[in-house]
């Protein structure tokens, strides 16, 4: 599960970045995002990409909270994501996420950045309604490569280049970063009850 993340943009100013086509980037930084903020998503329009500021996190009837993520390996088999994964895709530009594993009788945070500053998450979107002002995403996650299965089981699906390409056109999932770095926040940083 990916319940937190950060887009650190200093010196990022073009699509290049992300490797893709489009001219300027006009990203907010963000130290901290949690579900239900609004967040930059990259969606593709008439092949031409745009900016949006959207809702991390989709309403759904009968929880409490907003459904934030979806296991890449059952997007095509559930109802609630089946369209979105064939007409609604998005990448959210991020520079890494967090992570708590418990140590003893606490949970620690852990901060995961990728050698690139900026990469993009694979994501699904939803279209403004009167409920949802600024649309939504959710983002897409997979198994944890061995290296951070350690401190979850699931990781938010990063991509790069011909992979985020590849996520916008409908393809596979592809090019996804297996490689991250890791690092333990203050054990009196935020807990993870403080997400929502």
């Amino acid at each position: 599960m990916c319940g937190r993340f950060f887009q650190v943009c200093e010196g990022f100013e073009s699509w290049e970045q992300l490797g893709m086509d489009g001219g300027r980037l006009a990203l907010e930084p963000a130290d901290e995002i949690r579900p239900s903020q609004l967040v930059s998503a990259v969606l593709e329009f008439d092949g031409k990409l745009c900016l949006r500021r959207m809702q991390w996190g989709l309403p759904h009837s009968g929880l409490s909270r907003p459904v934030i993520n979806a296991r890449s390996e059952t997007l095509a088999d559930k109802p609630m994501f089946r369209q979105a994964l064939a007409h609604r895709r998005c990448l959210i530009p991020a520079s890494g996420w967090f992570e708590w594993r418990r140590e003893g009788a606490h949970k620690r945070p852990y901060r995961f950045e990728a050698p690139s500053p900026l990469f993009s998450f694979a994501g699904l979107w939803w279209p403004p309604a009167q409920s949802l002002p600024n649309g939504a995403v959710v983002l897409v996650t997979r198994g944890a490569t061995p290296s951070l299965s350690k401190y979850h089981h699931r990781m938010p699906v990063a991509l790069l280049g011909a992979g985020a390409r590849n996520w916008l056109q409908r393809g596979e999932i592809s090019g996804a970063l297996e490689a991250f770095r890791v690092a333990a926040l203050p054990s009196t940083g935020p807990t993870q009850g403080q997400l929502f």
